[in-house]
């Protein structure tokens, strides 16, 4: 009875391929550990996707930031998690950062097919029949089709019988023609519609839609500063010079829209809780009149500075100055109220959010406009079909913070999933990266504008250009260097030095925003305009797809003949009954991650036994010369008691490295609580906001099953 008691339970292999995250962290830690590096495991967004948090103490022996070593990394941790033959597993999210930094330092996003998980795929893969509208779209066109060809053939028909006759009828066709017919359909889903109300109903309200800009070309061009606060050092260095700040800028001039996030009142007001409030004299605004500045976002940590009294006053000195606002209001309608504009014949709406509960607005209170993301969500799909583009404002994170935190990049995230077109933050004073996500751009800080609330009256920032034309939007950074509060754009050097810092930060992400980029809206693809793209670019149907690396496939054909329903090798046969939940030496507080060029594979002797018929197959330990797993940067050539470690060979079973986040159906529901079937899928919650940050701190002397991450 004690035997049969013992053999039921599972190995932590087997808790780990059915998906139980902390088996699949004990498993990596086996490996990672012997290198000072430390794994966590948390289920991603996208069924079937795991999210893996290394972490590890920097070191000057290693960039950590290298090509090479992510591409050593992450082949690492894919070649492992194959290993496990799960057919829960789909693909890998590998996150590096260092221990106690809440920063990431890169993102890769790896697909991985296990033979057990193409197995599964393959049986699930059903012949796909167009759905009842798409069929009736089709026979609609072929029938408009068709009748022009024969209203064609008839009008060459008259031409040629007689003048009187051919008059006459071609008066009477031409008539019915531009009469209104059911059978005249838009062809485009998303074509604009020649006649609208000048009133879009909003999740709380109607609201007038305002005319803005007129271009000769029909291009609406929107663009947006960073932080403005014409206050302190700004106010000692320029005095009372309102052409000083646009001087040197023209651009926003130019533009149909230009947008700055106003992050000091324009207030005579006195009455301030705070001990350093912003506030300006109300003559100021002249400033931004004066650049060119037309829309500007209200919801941020500074515009109640001097409480309702100051934010009434604020929004009364911008009407008289003809300078539209959004993201605060005398009440929480008002303060929820979006800007709607029509700039060349394109209606676009913009949101702006700000988080403190204790600035947000009430029934009957003034204040910002709160943060949250049911608001947000009902906010952006009550628009989107009403208006052609949807632009939301966040004032978020933290201060001279280089990178987004995690809960930015989530908002970020569920925003443009909800329908967002558009994402621009404000507020970490410094500029932050880029990217594309769902074929839609966010910027998450453009820094410091014309910020007279520090000393520092020189430092860069940057715009966003926007063009909008039908339904295409080109997106543009613009370099911009500020000389004593005065900005301008850079240019030469100088200017590829700041988008450079731009490009730098954006690497982390999984597609990172090229300057310049177009966006359309129809087809959802993102192309560069000094490219040659071809008519046929796939559509981007998932998030950041564009590959930022390739694992290179070998030819090992003892794998291609793998069945999918061999499992591979277990772990060391001499603890059968460990589990997760035992305690595991944590990396040392002082150990540095070891060079990619000497990580080998602590693989247990057991595994090195693995049969030719095992998907883990992998060749003995001192392979011939000419195979071409010799270079991987992972393989010590002086151990010789286990098998290298490697990405498997096999080209329909190797990772794939991509940045496509893995949307694949979990075909199979899992029964254990704590599997990927159960975890994969996101837990509503009724704010972004997050009470702790993503990612736990890992003590240096916890036990891993303590330390491992739960959501």
């Amino acid at each position: 009875m004690g035997y049969a008691t013992e053999s039921s339970q599972p190995s932590v292999q087997e808790q780990a391929r059915s998906g139980d995250l902390k088996a699949i962290a004990y498993w990596l830690n086996v490996f990672l550990l012997p290198h000072n590096l430390f794994a966590q495991a948390e289920a991603a967004p996208q069924p079937g996707c795991i999210r893996i948090l290394v972490e590890f103490h920097p070191s000057p022996e290693v960039d950590a930031k290298s090509p090479e070593f992510q591409q050593s990394l992450v082949r690492f941790i894919c070649h492992h998690i194959w290993k496990l033959n799960s057919d829960e597993i789909n693909g890998v999210q590998v996150i590096a950062r260092f221990i106690g930094k809440p920063q990431m330092l890169w993102r890769k996003t790896v697909k991985v097919i296990s033979p057990a998980r193409r197995a599964k795929l393959a049986e699930a893969v059903e012949p796909s029949e167009p759905s009842a509208a798409e069929a009736t779209q089709i026979k609609t066109r072929i029938r408009q089709v068709t009748r022009q060809k024969v209203q064609f053939r008839a009008l060459r028909s008259l031409l040629l019988t007689g003048t009187t006759a051919a008059a006459f009828i071609i008066g009477c066709w031409l008539g019915y023609a531009d009469s209104p017919s059911d059978q005249k359909t838009a062809t485009a889903a998303n074509s604009a519609v020649t006649t609208r109300s000048n009133t879009v109903t909003t999740a709380l309200e109607p609201v007038q839609v305002e005319t803005a800009g007129t271009s000769p070309d029909g291009t609406a061009t929107l663009l947006f500063g960073g932080d403005v606060s014409l206050t302190h050092s700004y106010a000692d260095l320029v005095k009372d010079d309102k052409k000083w700040a646009f001087a040197g800028l023209q651009e926003t001039r130019l533009a149909d829209v230009s947008i700055v996030n106003l992050e000091a009142p324009f207030t005579t007001a006195s009455d301030s809780t705070k001990s350093d409030p912003f506030k300006v004299d109300p003559t100021q605004v002249e400033v931004l009149k004066n650049g060119g500045i037309s829309l500007v976002n209200l919801a941020n940590n500074r515009v109640m500075d001097y409480q309702g009294a100051g934010l009434e006053e604020t929004m009364k000195t911008l009407d008289q100055a003809g300078i539209r606002h959004f993201g605060a209001g005398r009440d929480a309608k008002e303060a929820r109220r979006p800007e709607i504009l029509d700039v060349d014949g394109q209606r676009v709406a913009y949101l702006g959010y700000f988080g403190a509960e204790d600035q947000a607005a009430g029934e009957s209170k003034p204040g910002t406009n709160l943060k949250q993301n049911d608001r947000i969500a009902a906010d952006i799909k009550a628009l989107r079909d009403q208006v052609d583009w949807v632009v939301v404002n966040f004032h978020w994170g933290d201060d001279i913070s280089k990178y987004p935190s995690d809960a930015q990049i989530e908002l970020a995230h569920f925003s443009i999933d909800q329908g967002a077109d558009l994402v621009v933050g404000h507020h970490s004073s410094i500029l932050q990266g880029a990217e594309i996500y769902k074929g839609r751009p966010i910027v998450y800080s453009l820094g410091n504008f014309i910020f007279g609330g520090k000393a520092e009256s020189d430092y860069d920032s940057a715009m966003l250009r926007v063009a909008l034309k039908e339904r295409q939007m080109k997106v543009e950074l613009l370099p911009v260097e500020v000389k004593g509060f005065q900005p301008h754009v850079a240019i030469g050097d100088r200017g590829t030095e700041i988008l450079q810092q731009i490009q730098s930060v954006s690497d982390v992400f999984h597609q990172p925003l090229k300057s310049p980029t177009v966006i359309d809206a129809r087809s959802n693809t993102v192309t560069q305009p000094d490219a040659t793209s071809s008519p046929n670019s796939p559509p981007i149907v998932e998030p950041d797809s564009t590959p930022e690396q390739t694992v290179p496939e070998q030819t090992n054909p003892t794998l291609d003949q793998t069945a999918p329903d061999q499992q591979p090798p277990t772990l060391d046969q001499t603890t059968p009954e460990s589990s997760p939940n035992d305690s595991q030496p944590a990396p040392s507080p002082e150990a540095s991650p070891t060079s990619p060029d000497s990580f080998s594979s602590p693989t247990p002797s057991s595994e090195s036994q693995s049969s030719p018929a095992d998907p883990a197959a992998q060749p003995t330990a001192t392979p011939s010369s000419e195979q071409p797993w010799n270079n991987n940067s992972f393989i010590n050539k002086s151990n010789t008691g286990s098998p290298a470690p490697m990405v498997p060979q096999s080209a329909p079973t190797s990772p794939q490295a991509t940045d496509n986040p893995i949307d694949q159906p979990n075909d199979r529901p899992i029964d254990r609580q704590t599997n990927l079937g159960t975890l994969s899928r996101p837990i509503p919650a009724n704010s972004l906001e997050p009470s702790r940050r993503q990612y736990a701190e890992i003590p240096h002397n916890a036990a891993i099953a303590d330390a491992a991450f739960h959501p």
